[in-house]
């Protein structure tokens, strides 16, 4: 490097992809005398056999030199584009140059810029603690369990933030001006006075939320008309800018204010589907109100039986792209009749409580119950089309004789609970006692948890829960349990914590982990899951997020309010020991609780690793104890 710097006095930059680009140049000296960019290295480059591995280092070596020259030309396009030096561009190009052009259009408009680096925007005067941290902002998740034995398709929706963003007037006028708590139009100026503020959040960012459409305007006419694919990029990741504490421009206040439209538009376009004729069964984050929304179908389902997104089973149609197969989540059970073969896809968390030989008869029972009716609907429709000598594909049919079908298949479905999977249950439940060992107590009888199980799944079909319940009641008297007993009630013990908007730092992909059920991330190292990239997530950084969500947590709960036992109202007076109706007051969080979330962190900082959590979650639970104990819990 030195000899070439000598010999050509031209202009020279270095190009390094390494783990640890300051170890790197303290080994490479001469590394000094350039100007050097950064490009982010991904971890699986340098995981190596112990023997052989010089031949696989050089490969990768050579793919990524050649690979270098087209990142360097893009990174130079960018940095023309954005107006920054191209030494100067961050690993995270996304939220730089977003910060870039914000703080920009901020000062344009003569707006003091909060940066921080710690997430919490500097605000000047106000030096209240910042009570929004990753959690706070919470995802819309509706959930309608049942089987849905027609045509089923999962919908990806893309640019949600962005059309919440450029339609924010036109839903706040929906609302009758609450929403926002303002007129978005009105105040343009960049002063808004002290009274009109307040502590009014919505009132104190409205200003920078205009700015903020105003530059997403201008992105989407420079990607529109110029086919610009940085500023594209931008309105892709638009959402994760706003959320995403690494930002130096990131306002907690203003990522509430987006969600909060968010939320509203995805409300409507809900509403939307159903006047169209549509069911809902899961969905989670005026028609030119969808203008700028892109729906991508995933996933076609001939029939699906859904309780929540880790618990499903159906019958995919073929040759669509993205089949769930390919997950590590669901396993695939494969039934055979006399002319093809059909997969069901199942996943059903709930099982895995169940011993292992009671799980492959459960996940048996729940694909026949998805399969025989789908197979009668399949020899109907063909007898129907043979007798009106039809050889369309899809013949067509009308919606008394689609009603009828339906009858039909509830009647035929009736007939078979009623028999066959009667009979069925009732020798495995007998199996099951007869091969019983003695049990721990906490884990029950594996006879009895099969039964409310399989009939917990069972019974989402609504057309003939009727029937389950009798099916039920039959084999929860063969195990000697009455019919509402409180050991006969199915509870799903699965506990659920969601941490949001987790960032790739090699491939910047942004997602939702849910670390207690998703099976991917319990039995394996946290990593992407983008199958070209598999970086590791930074532990460092997640650990980091887990003790901000703790500190809030606890933070809150001190700070709750007293409710009245009686009327459930806010205790207004300080120095009152009863409400104005004679009731009692009491936390509006229960001890109990609040130790039950603590406890979650607590097992996750365990089996992770996570030490400061697990100390900080166990000093926590500890003190939570002790004031339980004096009826106090004080705090330091």
């Amino acid at each position: 490097l030195s000899v070439n710097r000598q010999g050509h006095q031209r202009p020279a930059i270095a190009v390094i992809e390494c783990p640890n680009v300051h170890l790197m140049k303290s080994v490479v000296r001469a590394l000094d005398e350039f100007p050097c960019v950064c490009i982010p290295s991904n971890a699986r480059d340098s995981q190596y056999q112990a023997l052989g591995w010089q031949i696989v280092a050089a490969k990768v070596g050579m793919q990524r030199c050649a690979a270098s020259s087209q990142w360097l030309n893009e990174r130079i396009s960018l940095s023309r584009y954005a107006h920054v030096p191209l030494g100067n561009i961050e690993l995270d190009w996304l939220i730089h140059t977003a910060d870039i052009f914000f703080a920009r259009a901020l000062r344009h408009q003569q707006q003091v810029l909060w940066i921080s680096d710690n997430g919490i925007p500097d605000l000047g005067g106000i030096s209240v603690e910042e009570s929004c941290y990753a959690d706070e902002v919470n995802q819309p998740v509706l959930t309608y369990p049942g089987a849905y034995r027609k045509v089923t398709v999962e919908l990806k929706i893309h640019n949600l933030a962005v059309s919440a963003l450029l339609k924010s007037n036109q839903v706040n006028e929906m609302e009758g001006g609450t929403l926002l708590g303002l007129d978005q139009d009105s105040n343009t100026g960049p002063h808004v006075s002290n009274e009109q503020c307040g502590f009014d959040e919505a009132t104190s960012c409205a200003p920078a939320f205009r700015v903020l459409k105003q530059l997403i305007q201008r992105c989407i006419k420079d990607a529109v008309d110029n086919g610009n694919v940085y500023a594209d990029a931008i309105l892709q990741h638009l959402y994760r800018w706003l959320c995403s504490p690494q930002s130096k421009l990131h306002d907690p206040a203003l990522h509430r204010m987006l969600n909060k439209v968010m939320q509203k538009v995805f409300a409507l376009l809900l509403a939307e589907f159903r006047k169209l004729g549509a069911t809902i069964v899961f969905a989670t984050s005026q028609k030119d109100l969808f203008e700028w929304i892109e729906l991508e179908p995933l996933q076609f389902w001939h029939s699906l039986l859904f309780m929540d997104q880790y618990n499903y089973g159906g019958i995919q149609a073929k040759g669509n792209g993205g089949s769930a197969q390919g997950s590590s989540n669901v396993s695939t059970e494969s039934l055979h009749d006399d002319e093809c073969q059909v997969d069901i896809v199942s996943s059903w968390s709930v099982a895995e409580t169940l011993p292992k030989e009671t799980q492959d008869h459960f996940i048996l029972i729940v694909s026949e119950y998805m399969y025989l009716p789908w197979k009668y609907a399949q020899e109907k429709v063909a007898i129907r089309a043979c007798a009106r000598d039809d050889n369309m594909c899809t013949p067509s049919i009308t919606a008394a004789a689609a009603e009828t079908l339906e009858l039909c298949l509830s009647e035929y479905l009736r007939e078979q609970i009623s028999s066959y999977f009667t009979d069925k249950l009732l020798r495995i439940v007998r199996d099951a006692k007869a091969m019983s060992k003695p049990h721990p107590p906490h884990t029950g009888d594996p006879a009895l948890e099969f039964v409310k199980h399989v009939c917990a799944v069972l019974a989402l079909d609504q057309n003939v829960q009727h029937d389950i319940l009798i099916m039920r009641k039959n084999l929860l008297r063969y195990v000697r349990v009455r019919e509402f007993a409180p050991e006969a009630e199915f509870r799903n013990h699965s506990i659920a914590f969601v941490l949001p908007n987790v960032i790739c730092s090699y491939c910047n992909d942004c997602r939702d982990l849910d670390l207690c059920r998703d099976r991917a991330l319990l039995a394996q190292e946290w990593h992407c899951a983008m199958p070209q990239c598999g970086q590791p997530y930074d532990r460092e950084v997640m650990e980091n997020a887990f003790l901000q969500i703790v500190r809030q947590r606890e933070r809150l709960y001190h700070l709750q309010d007293l409710v009245c036992l009686k009327c459930n109202q806010v205790k207004a007076a300080h120095l009152a020991e009863h409400c104005a109706c004679a009731g009692s007051f009491r936390c509006k969080e229960d001890a109990s609780e609040f130790r039950n979330k603590m406890q979650v962190f607590f097992h996750m900082a365990k089996k992770q690793g996570f030490q400061l959590l697990l100390e900080c979650t166990a000093w926590i639970l500890s003190e939570n104890k002790a004031g339980s104990e004096s009826g106090t819990f004080h705090s330091s």
